[in-house]
């Protein structure tokens, strides 16, 4: 997991990598999770629940940084997933659930339902300063969104959630979902009720449910208690050991001591030594996942591995271990930027920098708003002598801080170039903004 994040104090640097600013989006959030292992696991998932419900779109989704146990649908049909909810899901089931109910919103059309009635009601002038939390089947108040969500997310104060007729939709969906898949759990009941605690741990009485758009904890409970009942139950060994290792993961690099005295081995083992160098013991963690890696298959611990060892200084080391783990995964863009971003370049020579300057074109197209592959790039366009890519990368920088108009007149200088891979970065960017 990988983070952008200056944190005070040597040993409190170990949060690493954990989160991404987002740089350009028309709903701004605070901080977005971006790990190669969960994001394939999750899209393997939404792939199963696409097909089994022949829908005919792509869905896409973001892993935002959040304790809160909750999942949501933007106004632009993104999921937004909580870590808390990855880490409070007690099997990978619990998780696909959440997932189904959320595009079970998307492939009814709730969103653009609820758009049309906020145009139609005239509450709002513009839809520009709409943001809208497509209730999840989670989230039971709107107050604790506010405190929550809202403030995390940097949304608007001004927002809607969907019904209760929909939300109990989205729930039939979910449970379809799930007799299609021919899969089912306890674990989704047990979402539901340590969320209902959590809620009256706070001072969320039943009078406030009944004010909410979500269906009441104990229907919706039963509603599951009633779905017909699977007999042959698939429960997918292999996802849930996958979705074990990333909850342990999740865990790690949280603080929730709750969820990690539950963990079974090597989940619990594994989530403690990333809780160990996250304390400055390094030693102490690398003997504790040394061992899990020694037993398991798991190259995705590698990656753990790296970003242990380079959080604590050693870059060298930390770049093998990205290397291997890019070997088998060659899609695994973060674990790219790390081994690009800690190049040294110092004492190479011109056709050297060269070819990394074009070996790592694709992250310029795909991550042109990481700051971090921009500053190895400023740096390799100087050595390199490239002054127009040099004037484009401080253009980039700058333009979160510039005027709409000055932004349009300065890209259609930029677009003069003869240079192509330079014109290529130019439109991608130009099409976003």
């Amino acid at each position: 997991m990988k983070t952008k994040k200056k944190l005070d104090g040597g040993l409190k640097r170990i949060l690493f990598f954990f989160i991404f600013s987002i740089f350009s989006s028309n709903i701004s959030y605070s901080s977005q999770i971006l790990d190669y292992e969960t994001e394939e696991f999750i899209n393997q998932i939404i792939e199963d629940i696409i097909k089994v419900n022949r829908i005919n779109k792509k869905i896409r989704f973001k892993i935002n940084n959040s304790n809160e146990i909750n999942a949501f649908v933007d106004i632009n049909n993104i999921i937004h997933i909580n870590s808390g909810l990855i880490i409070y899901c007690s099997d990978y089931v619990a998780l696909l659930s959440v997932l189904s109910h959320e595009i079970g919103h998307i492939d009814l059309n709730h969103v653009k339902l609820r758009k049309k009635t906020i145009e139609k009601s005239k509450k709002f002038n513009t839809l520009s300063l709409l943001s809208v939390i497509a209730g999840s089947t989670l989230t039971q108040n709107p107050q604790f969104l506010q405190g929550s969500i809202l403030t995390s997310a940097a949304l608007s104060n001004q927002y809607i959630i969907f019904s209760k007729d929909q939300e109990m939709e989205a729930d039939l969906y979910a449970l379809k979902t799930l007799s299609l898949l021919n899969t089912n759990s306890k674990s989704i009941q047990e979402l539901l009720e340590t969320i209902e605690q959590k809620l009256f741990d706070k001072g969320f009485s039943k009078d406030k449910q009944r004010l909410s758009t979500h269906p009441y904890f104990e229907d919706r409970i039963l509603l599951i208690k009633n779905f017909k009942n699977i007999r042959d139950i698939n429960f997918n060994e292999n996802y849930n050991e996958r979705f074990n290792y990333i909850k342990a993961k999740f865990v790690g690099y949280g603080d929730n001591e709750e969820v990690l005295k539950e963990l079974n081995e090597p989940y619990k083992t594994y989530a403690e030594s990333i809780k160990e160098a996250r304390n400055g013991n390094l030693i102490m963690s690398l003997q504790s996942l040394n061992e899990i890696i020694k037993k398991n298959k798991n190259n995705f611990l590698l990656e753990t591995k790296a970003d242990i060892l380079l959080a604590h200084g050693y870059t060298n080391e930390a770049v093998k271990f990205y290397k291997k783990n890019l070997d088998e995964y060659p899609l695994n863009y973060y674990a790219q930027i790390r081994i690009f971003e800690n190049m040294e370049i110092k004492n190479l020579s011109k056709s050297n920098i060269e070819v990394i300057f074009q070996r790592n074109k694709n992250l310029l197209y795909k991550y042109f708003n990481n700051k971090n592959v921009l500053s190895k790039y400023i740096e390799l366009a100087q050595k390199l002598n490239k002054e127009e890519w040099f004037k484009f990368f401080n253009f980039i920088l700058s333009i979160n801080n510039m005027e709409k108009d000055v932004f349009e007149t300065e890209i259609e200088n930029f677009k003069n170039t003869k240079n192509k891979d330079l014109l290529r970065l130019i439109n991608i960017i130009q099409n976003i903004n």
